[in-house]
């Protein structure tokens, strides 16, 4: 009879192990049931790199005291130490600058390491898989990674300021991109177009053909991109937040291939408000 007993024991004690599921954590009794976290990212997250952490809490009230991002296919540090509080049915999004990509690693496998206090004040953590329903890790890790491989051929270049003629609704511009290979290596780059963008597109139609082939060693090379005003909206102008961003088709001899998107400087965004405003009257 004691060997039924212990036996039932054992299988009571896995049971509850299983149960506990990626929340499960020894040392802090494991999280609560009803956290949840969906990885994200805004339009405005993008360009400045930063990952989007969607907590959504349908159990007790907690207080959130770190959190760790936990990924094969970024480098570690990616934390926060600050609390927050979560509410039964409370939802929040927390933001962190996304760390450097690791390209061996696969983006589908991510934890964030949680730690809590609960309203009797005992401290719980453990480790929740995230949704992705967006697929932002796979996205986040396939653009770092072909921009690490056109940075190992070429760097493209946008230029600081934007070159006009003309005055007024005759006014014309263009943008000058260098081209500029690295000294030495074995790397190749393709580049194919730059799309237009939802304020800016080609004089000559919307999309702008390049064409460009470079390998290491190779000298810069320019090309001119002619820009008129994708439209003349004043709240297209007024409202815009990724306009004035270039996406390049680019292709490296490594296998990745995909858009670049290269981001004006300061100087440049305002010369292209300025112009876009002149050119449209205004």
């Amino acid at each position: 009879m004691s060997l039924v007993v212990a036996g039932l024991a054992a299988a009571s004690l896995a049971s509850c192990a299983a149960a506990g599921g990626p929340n499960a954590d020894s040392a802090g009794g494991g999280l609560p049931d009803g956290l949840s976290v969906t990885v994200q990212q805004g339009r405005m997250d993008v360009p400045l790199d930063r990952l989007v952490l969607h907590f959504e809490n349908a159990g007790e009230p907690v207080t959130v005291t770190a959190i760790t991002v936990d990924s094969p296919a970024l480098e570690p540090g990616m934390s926060r130490d600050e609390p927050f509080d979560l509410g039964a049915g409370d939802a929040v999004d927390i933001r962190l600058d996304l760390a450097g990509a690791v390209c061996d690693g696969d983006p589908a496998a991510i934890g964030i390491d949680v730690r809590v206090t609960t309203t009797d004040g005992s401290e719980r953590e453990g480790t929740i898989e995230p949704d992705d329903p967006f697929g932002t890790m796979q996205r986040i890790a396939d653009a770092d990674c072909l921009a690490e491989s056109v940075a190992g051929v070429a760097a493209i270049e946008l230029p600081e300021r934007l070159r006009t003629t003309g005055t007024g609704t005759e006014q014309r511009a263009w943008i000058d991109v260098t081209v500029a290979p690295v000294a030495s290596g074995d790397g190749t780059l393709s580049i194919d177009r730059v799309s237009a963008t939802t304020l800016i597109g080609n004089e000559d139609g919307q999309d702008w053909p390049l064409g460009i082939d470079v390998a290491a060693g190779d000298a810069p090379v320019e090309a001119s991109l002619a820009v008129r005003p994708a439209r003349c909206d004043a709240h297209a102008l007024a409202d815009d937040k990724r306009g004035t961003i270039l996406p390049f088709t680019v292709a490296t001899g490594d296998g990745r291939e995909g858009r670049l998107e290269i981001a004006s400087g300061a100087d440049l965004k305002a010369d292209l408000y300025a112009y876009y405003a002149e050119r449209c009257g205004l």
